[in-house]
């Protein structure tokens, strides 16, 4: 009896598509969580102890205000707007109603805990540190939560990047995967550099928050890929 849905049955499963193989090698996976966290530990020490760290934010922010363009500033808002709650939402709903209907179901749940558990660090962490956000002007509305580290950021490297990972395993050449990922951990990076050029965070704040965030995406591939073998 033929298949209802050839073109879907007999498509053959995108290179790496497998939940355990995102990621790239588990030496690699395991070299930059190490780093990351290493990374956030002293940018958490910085800020904590105060000193050079703490004076760079304060001047970084003071020159936004002062010297930032306006045009830059507009710029940075479609990021800020993307690499929020309700942003990241609109993208990662739909990426894993593709990845279920495309047989990966694996992958979309990967997506949903990274998306979640990115959130769930960051809410902690910023109730551990309770660091006030910049305020000598910002051109948003300043968010009621605390400043350290970066929700964004961590979101932004973490669910963006992961994105960037599973677009790679539909890619036909090496190319165009190196392309993929690229854009994915641009577009994290972009969403971070918007909280600083809108200031609603200090430089310390993004670059904790992109290494809390990338630490996190490492332990949860780390952890898919036990679970897949």
């Amino acid at each position: 009896m033929p298949a209802l849905h050839p073109a879907i049955d007999e498509a053959p499963a995108p290179r790496l598509a497998l939940v355990g193989s995102l990621g790239g090698p588990t030496s690699l996976l395991v070299a930059l969580l190490v780093g990351s966290l290493a990374g956030f530990a002293a940018f958490a020490h910085g800020v904590v102890g105060g000193g050079w760290l703490v004076d760079l934010d304060v001047d970084v922010a003071r020159w936004v205000v002062h010297s930032m363009p306006t045009s830059v500033e507009w710029l940075a808002r479609p990021f800020t707007w993307v690499g929020g709650y309700v942003g990241t939402t609109i993208v990662v709903i739909p990426a894993m109603i593709w990845l279920v209907r495309r047989r990966q179901g694996g992958v979309a749940l990967l997506l949903a805990v990274v998306a979640v558990g990115t959130q769930a660090l960051v809410v902690s962490a910023k109730h551990g540190y309770a660091r006030q956000r910049p305020d000598v002007g910002s051109a948003i509305p300043l968010p009621s939560s605390f400043s350290f580290p970066s929700g964004h950021a961590a979101n932004g490297i973490a669910v963006f990047g992961l994105l960037g990972l599973i677009a790679a395993t539909y890619g036909g050449s090496t190319h165009t995967r190196r392309a993929a990922i690229s854009a994915g951990f641009l577009v994290g990076a972009l969403v971070g550099w918007s909280r600083v050029v809108l200031n609603v965070h200090y430089v310390s704040d993004v670059l904790a928050g992109a290494c809390l965030g990338l630490a996190w995406l490492c332990v949860c591939l780390l952890v898919a890929r036990l679970l897949a073998r």
